[in-house]
Order: C-alpha cells, then structure tokens, then sequence
C-alpha cells in the first residue's frame, strides 16, 4: 500500500515506518507491478496519457505506467518525505511530483487524462470528496482507475490494531459502496474487477518477512513495534478473513462524461 497522500499524520507516519516497508515489500500494495500495470490499462493509458496519481508515495507507480504505455505524470502526496525520495529516485522530465491533499487537490479543472490511486482510497478522511476532487480535475472524457480494500463484514477485533491498521481495512467500504460512491460523483461507464487473490498473497508474503523483521529487530537493526511481535496468529485471522469474503482487493474503473 502506497505512501499515501490526504490521510490522517497517524497513517502517513506508519507508511514512513521501515518496519512497514520490510512487511509489505516495495510496492506496499497487492498484486505489485503486475496490478499496476493492469490499473493503467483500465484507465487506458496511452503514449503522451497526462496521469495523475493520488496519493503517489515514493512514485514507483507512476514510473511504471510512464514505462508501460509511455504516459507523463504528476504524483501528488501529503508525505513531503515521500516527495523528496520520489525526485531523488526517479529523476524524470516526464514526471512531477507536488505536495496536496486529495480531498483539495492543487490542479485546474479539466487538466488530467486520468486520475489513478492505488490502494489509497479507503485511508481518506473524505472519501466522497476525494472522488469528487478526481472528477473535477479530470478532462470531458477522462477515466479514473482506483485499487482497494474492499470490506464486505465487520473487520474482527483482532485485526482492529496496528497490524490492522498496516492492512489498511478498517476505512475500507464495499465493493457496492465504492460503485455507489463513483456514480454519485457523476462517473458513468462504471466498471470492477476482483483482485482478492493478491490479498491473500500479500498476506502470505507479510508472514514470511515477518520472520526477517524478527531477526532484524534481534540484531538492532530494525525498530520492531512490539504489537507486532505476537502477531503470526493475526496472520491466520487475517487469511480466514480474505478467504471468507469478509475483505477484499478490486480494481474499480470509470469515465467523465464527454
């Protein structure tokens, strides 16, 4: 799950932790690469495409799409460390990087040939607004691609912690309510795919780093939070969950109208 820009300091700050980025791997969001790309496809990106990415964390999303379909980009995020690595990283003419808050985003009407966020969404404090915010700056005709947690029952108590919180679930809505959610901005041609086999195997990945935290943490190298420390049994809890249908990961596309 991305660094994410427009959440709450407590959430931006847990993406900031190191102890976040060895759980989750370097894309810190399911499905990686491969989801990322099939984000910018659904968005239908396009050589000379004008993306912007919500939310943008370090910027290995937008370099992605940059170097799938050759779009340009701009990435903003609330994190103005995130920002710093970004432009350090992935030195770019072709991509920008800028500090705002989704639900306030710092762009004209009309300006995007589409708006992307990966696995950001649900950490918004407005998420009706947020979506409202990519309407407005998209062009007649633009799409918006968003990846997330989808929630369909109550998240269990054991999962409500940090490790919760990591897993990003809490904030989540249904898959019915995020359809809901883009119709009501004035989004048409609304359309969702199921990912919620990348959910289980982050999961599965998370357990097994979980073990390379542990050493890390022994050796002083590694601030482990001590919640996580007893945390293989939330892992179970965790899997139970996706495989119940309980949470979810999808992939929701749609258009402005022309």
């Amino acid at each position: 799950m991305s660094d994410r820009g427009a959440i709450p300091s407590c959430c931006a700050g847990l993406y900031e932790l190191e102890i976040t980025r060895v759980l989750l791997g370097p894309s810190l969001h399911p499905g990686g690469a491969a989801l990322t790309r099939r984000l910018g496809a659904a968005a239908l990106l396009h050589p000379g495409s004008l993306v912007l990415d919500v939310a943008s964390g370090r910027g290995c999303s937008l370099a992605v799409w940059a170097e799938q379909f050759g779009s340009r980009g701009v990435g903003v995020d609330y994190s103005a460390q995130n920002l710093r690595a970004a432009r350090e990283l992935i030195p770019s003419d072709r991509l920008h990087w800028s500090r705002g808050e989704a639900g306030a985003l710092p762009f004209a009407a009309d300006t995007f040939d589409a708006v992307l966020c990966e696995c950001a969404l649900c950490t918004f404090p407005d998420m009706n607004g947020a979506v409202t915010e990519m309407l407005r700056v998209l062009r007649p005709g633009g799409r918006v691609g968003i990846s997330d947690m989808v929630l369909e029952a109550p998240v269990p108590e054991a999962l409500q912690g940090l490790f919760g919180r990591v897993l990003c679930i809490a904030g989540a809505r249904s898959r019915r309510g995020y359809l809901e959610t883009l119709v009501g901005a004035g989004f048409e041609a609304v359309r969702h795919e199921d990912h919620s086999s990348a959910l289980l195997q982050m999961v599965a990945d998370i357990e097994g780093r979980l073990g390379t935290a542990r050493t890390l943490a022994e050796a002083g190298e590694l601030d482990l939070p001590s919640e996580l420390l007893d945390d293989v049994e939330l892992l179970g809890t965790a899997r139970d969950f996706v495989r119940s249908g309980g949470v979810g990961y999808a992939l929701f596309s749609a258009r402005k109208q022309r």
